[in-house]
Formats: C-alpha cells, sequence, structure tokens
C-alpha cells in the first residue's frame, strides 16, 4: 500500500509541474541574445504565407512606346540576412520564382543604397503586344516585441557612419532643421532619458495629436505637425524627423497589409486577394479589392538593433510589430528610371508602375493573392489543448484514486 501511495503522489507531482509549466508557456516566444547586432526582441507568434504576384500589360495603340518598369521585391528582412543589417527577424522571404516576359533589356536583383533589392526593365510594344511579371514567395512574418531593455544593453552611436548617412540627414518631408520642429522635439522628451524612453514620448506624442485623414499627396513632418493631420505617411514622417531631431537613426518602411484589422489571426489555408486595373481608354483605375499599402517606421538603437514601431495604429505598435505587414521598401526618394528629367520618389510604388510618355496606351491587370500556408498559433494550440486535457483528466484520476485508497483505509480501521 505504501509503495502503490508513494507512485501515485509521485505521479501527481509530475502532472502538477507539466500542466502549470504547460499554463505558463507563451506561444512560441523566444528571448534573444545579441545577434548580428541585434537583441532584446521576442518572437511573439507568425503566419507562413505563399505569394502570388500577377501583372499583365497590354499596349492598345498604333503607335509604338517604350515602357521602363522599376518592381520591388519582397526582401529576406532578419539577422543572418545578406541584404539587411541589425534587423529582427520581420520577415523571412524566398523567392520561388520570378518570371518576366515581353522585355527589351533586364537586370534582375539591382540593390539600391537602403539595401532594397528591385528588377529593373524596359520594353517597346506594339499594339497588341504584351508584358507579363509572374512572382511567387514564401514569406513568414513574425509578429515580435522589443522588450525589457534596460541602460546597460544600450550601445554608443557612431556619428558619421553608414547608418547615420543614411538615417540622420534633413531631406524635404523630414525637415529635422525646422526651428519648429526642434522645439516640439525638445518639450516632449527628457534630455536624460535613454533613446528608447525618448522614442516611446515621441511615439505617444505622435498619436495623441494627429488626427487620421487620408491625403492625396504626402504633406511631410512639418505640415502633418502644423495641421494636425495625416495618413500613415504622415505619421511616419512626423515620427522619424522628431527622431531624428533627438539624434536617433530612423527610416521609413512601406509595404502592404493583408488587413487593416489589428487583431486579425488568419487562419490555416485562408486567401485575400486584392487587386487593381488601369483602363488607358478612360485613365481611370478599378479595383474588386483594394490593395492596402501602408507605410511605419523603425529607429535604429546600438547593440539592440532596427526597432520597428507603427503610429498610425496607435498603441500596442510601440516597440512591437505583427504578423500582418509585408516589407517593400526601406527608406526615401527613390530613383524613377526612365523620367526625363531624372525623378526622385519619396516613397516608392508597391504595385509595378510603368514609366512612359503616354498613359493612355495601354491597359493593365494587377493581382496580389496572398494563401495562408501555416501559422504557429494553429499548430501549436491543438498539441496544446490536447496535452492539458490529458493531464486535467490524469490528475483527476489520480485525486480520486487516492480517495478511494484513503476510504478503503478508513473502512479497515473502523472494522477493526
Amino acid at each position: 500500500m505504501k509503495t502503490k501511495k508513494t507512485f501515485l503522489l509521485r505521479y501527481l507531482f509530475v502532472v502538477l509541474l507539466i500542466f502549470s509549466s504547460l499554463i505558463l508557456m507563451p506561444g512560441i516566444s523566444s528571448g534573444m541574445n545579441a545577434n548580428n547586432g541585434v537583441s532584446k526582441y521576442n518572437i511573439n507568434q507568425s503566419v507562413k504565407y505563399q505569394v502570388d504576384i500577377n501583372y499583365t500589360l497590354t499596349h492598345i495603340k498604333n503607335t509604338p512606346q517604350k515602357y521602363y518598369f522599376k518592381v520591388a521585391r519582397l526582401n529576406d528582412r532578419q539577422p543572418n540576412s545578406s541584404l539587411t543589417q541589425y534587423t529582427p527577424p520581420v520577415q523571412e522571404s524566398e523567392l520561388l520564382y520570378n518570371s518576366i516576359t515581353g522585355w527589351e533589356s533586364i537586370y534582375k536583383g539591382y540593390q539600391d543604397k537602403f539595401n532594397n533589392t528591385y528588377d529593373l526593365f524596359n520594353a517597346s510594344l506594339a499594339r497588341g503586344e504584351i508584358l507579363r511579371l509572374s512572382q511567387r514567395y514564401n514569406v513568414t512574418l513574425n509578429e515580435i516585441d522589443f522588450e525589457n531593455i534596460n541602460d546597460e544593453d544600450i550601445g554608443t552611436y557612431t556619428p558619421g557612419d553608414e547608418i547615420h548617412d543614411l538615417y540622420m540627414v534633413t531631406e524635404q518631408y523630414y525637415n529635422s532643421n525646422n526651428p519648429g520642429l526642434i522645439a516640439l522635439s525638445n518639450s516632449i522628451v527628457n534630455a536624460l532619458d535613454n533613446p528608447i524612453e525618448k522614442a516611446r514620448d515621441l511615439f505617444n506624442w505622435v498619436v495623441s495629436n494627429i488626427d487620421y485623414e487620408i491625403q492625396d499627396e504626402e504633406l511631410g513632418a512639418f505640415i502633418a505637425y502644423n495641421q494636425g493631420i495625416g495618413d500613415c505617411s504622415e505619421y511616419s514622417d512626423l515620427l522619424i524627423t522628431l527622431l531624428r531631431i533627438q539624434g536617433i537613426p530612423a527610416r521609413k518602411i512601406t509595404g502592404f497589409l493583408v488587413t487593416n484589422v489589428a487583431n486579425h489571426q488568419p487562419k490555416l489555408g485562408n486567401k485575400y486577394v486584392f487587386d487593381l486595373n488601369f483602363d488607358g481608354v478612360s485613365l481611370t483605375t478599378s479595383y474588386t479589392n483594394e490593395i492596402l499599402g501602408h507605410a511605419w517606421v523603425e529607429y535604429y538603437i546600438p547593440s539592440v538593433g532596427w526597432i520597428v514601431s507603427d503610429p498610425t495604429w496607435g498603441n500596442g505598435y510601440f516597440n512591437h510589430i505583427d504578423f500582418l505587414r509585408f516589407n517593400l521598401n526601406i527608406g526615401a526618394w527613390f530613383f524613377l528610371p526612365g523620367s526625363y528629367p531624372a525623378q526622385y520618389l519619396s516613397e516608392f510604388s508597391i504595385n509595378p508602375a510603368a514609366v512612359t510618355s503616354d498613359h493612355s496606351a495601354y491597359n493593365y491587370q494587377y493581382t496580389l493573392e496572398i494563401t495562408v500556408l501555416n501559422t504557429s498559433f494553429t499548430s501549436s494550440s491543438i498539441p496544446f489543448m490536447s496535452v492539458t486535457i490529458f493531464s486535467i483528466i490524469g490528475l483527476v484520476s489520480v485525486i480520486v484514486l487516492l480517495k478511494r485508497k484513503w476510504s478503503e483505509k478508513k473502512i479497515v480501521y473502523s472494522e477493526n
């Protein structure tokens, strides 16, 4: 009897230990040590997507015409990527195929100074001729938090290095030499705080003082501050500028969203299909499901890396990013091929856009199809629930057995 009782008590202890550890276990949280200059981040959840991009342009006029294209790729953005530096694993991307037909000349895999990757190509098309682009990616987007960062975790900035040269400059839309913006930035922060504490205060100010309003054209930081309005471009421009004033390198990220519902959880097999169509005769665009272009912010902390924040989405998105946004372009002022005189765009297009002389000479159809291949909360929740249920059953069984044995023992004693 004593041996059985000891065994049951040990079993009860093990079950309780397993059950308590399961309750305390986070989704797939993984605190990271310094790795390629990136540290102090946690991956909470992740979603793996298949991304299919298809674009078709048809020339519809009798007179032939020249077309120029610069198409952004979904780069692999993680600490060990050869294309990015000091970046947490926000986007693990694999290009499965990349087919472009109808071109006259082509340069695949061009990298700019921000390490964005583009395919450059041009075509001379006669009436009825077609240019096609088709890409497929597997992309894992990770939900990442930066937290528990202490003063001793933060390294020292190196003025004059490449990061400062690229992301500390004052320029159009990021006018960090503006006296009004300098006064504003200094009034928001405590000069004795560390850079992350300053970033938090600046983020909170932008979230609280700018009202969301769609703009036809980018306004930039000062107008956003002066008028108190803007969309994701202005939220990002203003936060970037206020950060740069404090000596914190900051940059804009542009891309597209799976959805604009912040708490949305994609499920295995879900499909999200977006489209954009252009009719050259009427010079109008149409869509069934609009592509959700978006902009957000990364700021740089030495020894920690680029920290992602989204002031447009507000509270809950400081030092946090989810699995709902695809990264296409980093930085600002991108060269536009085939433009005369040379043109540079503050925000580069998220979809293929032809540079040409007569926009009434063509039609195009663009589709973006995103399919959920796997999710951490789908794959991990089933085993977790199963083990939890069996643990509860085992715990109840042990209690019943022990109670029965104790009852039998009492009966024996009473009979004696």
